[in-house]
C-alpha cells in the first residue's frame, strides 16, 4: 500500500505494554496504535459491549479482554477498515459486527487503488 501512497495504521483494544509484545513477535510493516480506552472506537460508534457471558467464554479461550486492555468495560472494536484521505475525508469505510469475518485485503487493494485512478 505504500508504494500506492497509502499508510497503513492498525489500532488495537490491547494496552501499550500488550503491544510491544505483538510488536517483538511479529515483523510489523504497519503503524500499530493502542485504543485500550475505547474512546476511538465509541467515537466512530464501531464499540461492541460484552456481556459477562461472553468475556467468560473468551477467557475460556484464553482470551481476556481485560488483562490485554488494563480495563474493566468490556468493550471491543468492531473490525473495521477506512481509507481516509490527506484532508481527513473518509473515502471508504467498511464495518462488520461478525468477529470471524474480515474484509479480503486484496478488496481493500482494489478499493484503494480505484480511489487514486478515480
Amino acid at each position: 500500500m505504500i508504494e500506492l501512497g497509502y499508510r497503513i495504521v492498525a489500532v488495537s483494544p490491547d494496552r501499550p505494554t500488550e503491544l510491544s509484545k505483538t510488536i517483538d513477535t511479529n515483523e510489523l510493516t504497519y503503524t500499530l496504535l493502542s485504543d485500550s480506552s475505547m474512546l476511538g472506537a465509541q467515537s466512530l460508534d464501531i464499540a461492541e459491549r460484552f456481556g459477562s457471558v461472553k468475556v467468560a467464554a473468551y477467557k475460556l479461550n484464553n482470551q481476556n479482554i481485560e488483562t490485554a486492555s488494563g480495563q474493566d468495560h468490556h468493550l471491543i472494536p468492531v473490525p473495521s477498515v477506512y481509507i481516509i484521505d490527506k484532508d481527513g475525508t473518509i473515502r471508504f469505510a467498511h464495518t462488520d459486527n461478525n468477529h470471524r469475518k474480515r474484509i479480503e485485503t486484496a478488496k481493500i487493494l482494489s478499493i484503494a487503488k480505484n480511489l487514486i485512478n478515480g
